[in-house]
C-alpha cells in the first residue's frame, strides 16, 4: 500500500488530490519542468535556471486541488512556504523496503533505451516535456546523476528530507501517519468523519507500470501520427539511435516518489 492509496482515500474524504497517476496535461509537465529549473541547479552549468516558484505560480498546477501527493513531495519545503496554512501529512516508510523497491522497479526500469527513445521523440515532435521534468526532478531531487551516486546518495537524502520537513511544520500542522493505521488518525487530524468503507488499499507498483506503459504507448502512436505523413521509412534504428545519443547517458527519469501529503492548502 503506497501513495495511490492515500490518493484515493484523500478523495474519500472529500479532498480533491493532485496525483501522478491522473497527470495527463502536458500544460502541467511543463510548469512541473519549470519548477524543477527554479529548485536544482543545471549539472551542465552548477545554476538554477530561473528563480523559485511564487505561490501563484503553484496555484497554476494546485489550485483547484484540495490534497498535494506524488510529485509535489519532491518540493515539500516550497509549498510549505507557499502555503503556510496548510496540514502537513507524513508518511515515513522504512527505507530499507523502500529503496529497494523503488531503485528496481522504477528507477532501473525507467533508465531504458526505449524509454529515452520516447522521452526525446515526444519531445522533438510534439513539445512534450513530461520526460525531461521527471529527469530533472529525480536528479535533483537525489543530487545524482548516475546508478552508483544514486545508491551512494539515496538514504542521507531520504532522511536529510524528512529532517528538513519535521523542523519546518509546527506540531498543530502535521501529522506523522503510517500506512496501516486506518481512518482514525487521518480524520481527526483533518476534522473528517470517519467514512463508512474500509480504507483503500491499492497496489503501487502495479498501478504504476500500467500508467507508465499507457503513457509510453499513447506518445508512441501520437508521435508516429505526427511524423508520418513526412517521415515514413526514416523512423526506425537512424533516428532511434540519434534519439539514444541526444539523453546525457547520466539520466535517470523518474519521479521521487510520494512521501508527504500536503491538504486543505486554503484552510
Amino acid at each position: 500500500m503506497g501513495t495511490a492509496s492515500m490518493a484515493v482515500a484523500y478523495d474519500i474524504l472529500g479532498l480533491r488530490p493532485h496525483h501522478a497517476l491522473d497527470m495527463s496535461d502536458p500544460a502541467q509537465w511543463k510548469l512541473f519542468e519549470a519548477a524543477a529549473d527554479g529548485t536544482w541547479p543545471d549539472p551542465k552549468t552548477g545554476k538554477k535556471k530561473r528563480p523559485p516558484f511564487t505561490r501563484a505560480e503553484w496555484d497554476q498546477i494546485y489550485g483547484k486541488y484540495g490534497a498535494i501527493t506524488e510529485m509535489g513531495s519532491a518540493f515539500a519545503e516550497q509549498l510549505i512556504a507557499a502555503y503556510p496554512e496548510a496540514k502537513v501529512v507524513i508518511c515515513r516508510r522504512d527505507f530499507d523496503k523502500w529503496w529497494p523497491s523503488f531503485r528496481n522497479g522504477i528507477v532501473c526500469h525507467l533508465n531504458s533505451v526505449k524509454l529515452r527513445v520516447v522521452i526525446n521523440l515526444a519531445s522533438l515532435v510534439m513539445g512534450r516535456r513530461g520526460g525531461h521534468a521527471m529527469v530533472k526532478m529525480v536528479q535533483g531531487f537525489f543530487r545524482s546523476y548516475t546508478m552508483e551516486e544514486f545508491d551512494a546518495n539515496a538514504r542521507a537524502v531520504y532522511d536529510e528530507y524528512f529532517k528538513n520537513i519535521d523542523e519546518l511544520v509546527p506540531p498543530e500542522r502535521k501529522l506523522v501517519y503510517q500506512l496501516g493505521e486506518g481512518w482514525e488518525p487521518l480524520c481527526e487530524f483533518l476534522d473528517k468523519s470517519v467514512p463508512g468503507v474500509e480504507f483503500p488499499r491499492i497496489n503501487e507498483a502495479e498501478a504504476l507500470r500500467k500508467q507508465q506503459q499507457q503513457a509510453m504507448n499513447k506518445v508512441l502512436n501520437e508521435t508516429w501520427r505526427a511524423v508520418k505523413p513526412w517521415a515514413v521509412g526514416l523512423i526506425g534504428v537512424g533516428v532511434a539511435a540519434g534519439c539514444v545519443w541526444f539523453v546525457d547517458p547520466r539520466i535517470i527519469p523518474s519521479s521521487p516518489g510520494s512521501i508527504l501529503s500536503i491538504l486543505n492548502k486554503r484552510g
